[in-house]
């Protein structure tokens, strides 16, 4: 399955600052996909911090 045939259903609503949105205009007037850019920016960092999000926490009980 090619990436431009995955079907999009979830929905998140994220907000930029104005550094951030002269960053992301200036993609685009160097013709960058913008929404692929941070979906794969997003994959990239889910794929090298998956151990550390994935494991086990050990949350020992400390009354003090």
């Amino acid at each position: 399955m090619k990436p431009t045939d995955i079907q999009l259903s979830y929905k998140k609503v994220i907000c930029f600052t104005q550094q951030q949105k002269k960053a992301l205009k200036t993609l685009e007037n160097y013709e960058v996909n913008v929404n692929r850019f941070i979906r794969d920016a997003i994959a990239e960092k889910l794929k090298r911090d998956w151990k550390m999000i994935k494991e086990k926490r050990n949350r020992e009980y400390c009354p003090f």
